[in-house]
């Protein structure tokens, strides 16, 4: 597994920007706020059927929500791939085993969703539901480092 791990400088880098940007696209989505800010023209490939409109096929439309979310599914796979300062057997078993435990608790909480939950509020489940499999991955790795380092 150590093939396919970034360097350790890295790591905390991309954690601060991972979290901080978590941090304010949460802020922005449950204020919604996303299409206020950075507005730019964009075509709009799959939106519409209309290519007679003045502009073609470019609309304006707030950028931010995907410029964030691309930022947090880079920064938080680079801070979850990243290397530890010692990188031995133990902590690839403790990556992998934090890898499943996060995806198990992932879906566990996507099939609850599916059978409990209907209408747009599903919908802020599934966009949710990009973030926490990294979320959750990040969160249990620390929390089995923290208590192997603390032994």
């Amino acid at each position: 597994m150590k093939n396919y791990l970034f360097p350790n400088r890295f790591k905390t880098i991309s954690g601060w920007i991972f979290y901080l940007s978590l941090i304010i696209g949460s802020y922005l989505w449950f204020t919604d706020q996303f299409d206020d800010l950075l507005v730019v023209p964009v075509p709009d490939l799959f939106g519409t059927d209309d290519f007679l409109r003045p502009n073609g096929i470019w609309i304006h439309n707030g950028i931010l929500d995907e410029l964030l979310t691309i930022i947090i599914i880079v920064a938080g796979i680079i801070h979850s791939f990243s290397r530890e300062k010692v990188e031995d057997e133990l902590i690839s078993k403790l990556r992998l085993d934090s890898l499943i435990w996060s995806l198990y608790v992932n879906y566990a909480i996507m099939i609850l969703a599916t059978l409990l939950i209907f209408g747009l509020s599903y919908f802020h489940i599934l966009v949710f539901n990009l973030f926490t499999i990294i979320l959750f991955f990040n969160l249990r790795l620390r929390y089995s480092l923290h208590k192997h380092y603390a032994s």
